[in-house]
């Protein structure tokens, strides 16, 4: 059966909501993807940046397998050797600055429980988080969400958003929300949200709520001595520090996790997605021990997976790949090599305004001109599909909402310099395909 009439199938069947590109996976082996007609893609989504050690990984492979024939699903309610391995393997990995793991499911279940464990341990208060910001598709994680989709702005199913959240805005520094130039602005950013808790007579903050990276809002990395100052505003206003890492954690930015490379180590650290390879679901908070004895009397939080054995033997062989193939270490070589390069052809070109990232977390913004870093977003939308058509799988954060087009790169860590290469040449070619075709300069696109 061919691409089309699957694709067919699938319309018929499978409740659309996310917007499906035009392609059938059959297959995955290292860095690529494979079509059902034998096509081969660079995946530099990596499944939302989950699939760290790339597709078909033997080890972890073996590891799930070998795991299969022991204890695969058992309740929460009795310990397993595989949760307690996985809990000392993460404590061991983020440096012994925690003590306690409170082990989950997914991203979104993660954060919810950071949510609750700041709402526990300081009795209350607001979440601040901030516009462009990801953190989840429950209630609670997706009120801390500041990139407005449709459970935020659709009438009916905003009613199921919990109050007690305030969005300010995240250091975009290419787009600052409020005009102002870094280093010059002295974080101005952080001092609106002082003058916002004020003028909102907002009396007691919970928890503050960021990623390292806002990679879902355009990859935004925070400029030198942000975090720095983000940890003292939070001192000053009693608040939780939380680093949601989902996207960041395991290797991704150059570190095993990204607020190692800031210096700043949040209160709480909530880990997803690349945690198991990508390969079962499951996901993480760390915390020290004053705030996991806190929360142990008041807080039950849990769901039919939670911790459960094949997910956790999972994690510890993804820990262990990580750390015994030096993953971390070549996202950070490859990801400057790849920055080096992309940066070098936004140069040459008109319509890509900047180039950023960490690591194998790279964003490069479209815009119609570098003068006015107005948002491209119909020629984004048409790059993206360009690349897919070249066999480059990415992800594009454009709208009106975010106010930015960007397509993000992230693929598995184990990318070598030479496939780097190999990609950066199809986006040099796609990227120079629209830069020398005026007709594409106007009128609306119907290129697919």
């Amino acid at each position: 059966m061919n691409n089309q009439e699957l694709l067919d199938r699938d319309s018929r069947v499978i409740c659309q909501v996310y917007q499906r590109d035009p392609v059938v996976m059959a297959r995955g082996e290292g860095v690529y993807l494979y079509d059902v007609e034998g096509k081969r893609y660079f995946d530099f989504s990596a499944h939302y940046s989950s699939c760290c050690l790339g597709h078909a990984h033997p080890g972890l492979t073996r590891a799930i397998e070998e795991q299969l024939r022991v204890l695969v699903s058992v309740s929460a309610q009795f310990a397993t050797q595989e949760r307690i391995r996985l809990a000392e393997k993460l404590l061991e990995a983020a440096g012994g600055g925690y003590d306690k793991v409170l082990l989950g499911c997914t991203g979104s279940d993660a954060n919810e429980s950071a949510l609750k464990i700041a709402k526990s341990f300081r009795e209350g208060g607001t979440i601040v988080s901030f516009w462009r910001g990801f953190h989840g598709s429950t209630a609670g994680s997706a009120a801390a969400t500041g990139k407005a989709e449709v459970i935020q702005y659709h009438p009916r199913i905003a009613e199921l958003l919990p109050s007690g959240f305030i969005h300010v805005a995240p250091p975009y520094c290419y787009r600052c929300d409020y005009g102002k130039t870094y280093p010059s602005c002295k974080f101005f950013c952080l001092d609106f949200i002082r003058k916002r808790l004020n003028h909102d007579g907002i009396a007691k903050v919970a928890a503050v709520i960021i990623e390292p990276i806002q990679a879902a809002g355009g990859v935004i990395v925070p400029p030198a001595g942000y975090m720095e100052s983000l940890r003292r505003l939070c001192s000053d206003l009693h608040a939780l520090l939380i680093f949601d890492e989902v996207v960041t954690g395991i290797g991704r930015t150059g570190a095993m996790f990204a607020w190692m490379q800031t210096g700043v180590q949040p209160d709480l650290l909530v880990i997803g997605k690349a945690l198991t390879g990508g390969y079962i679901p499951g996901s993480a908070v760390l915390m020290a021990k004053n705030i996991a004895d806190r929360i142990e009397e008041t807080i039950l939080h849990g769901h039919t997976h939670s911790a459960y054995p094949l997910m956790c033997a999972a994690a510890v062989a993804t820990l262990g790949i990580v750390q015994e193939e030096g993953l971390s270490e070549n996202a950070k070589l490859v990801g400057e090599r790849m920055l080096s390069r992309l940066r070098s052809i936004a140069d040459r070109s008109p319509y890509i305004g900047d180039v950023r990232g960490q690591g194998l977390l790279i964003g490069v913004e479209l815009v119609k001109d570098k003068g006015s870093r107005e948002p491209d977003f119909p020629h984004a939308l048409l790059l993206q599909r360009r690349l897919l058509a070249a066999g480059l799988v990415t992800e594009l954060e454009s709208s009106e909402r975010l106010g930015s087009s960007v397509i993000v790169l992230h693929p598995p860590l184990v990318l070598s310099s030479q496939q780097a290469d190999e990609a950066v040449d199809i986006m040099e070619g796609a990227i120079r395909s629209l830069d020398q075709d005026p007709s594409l300069r106007r009128g609306p696109i119907n290129e697919v």
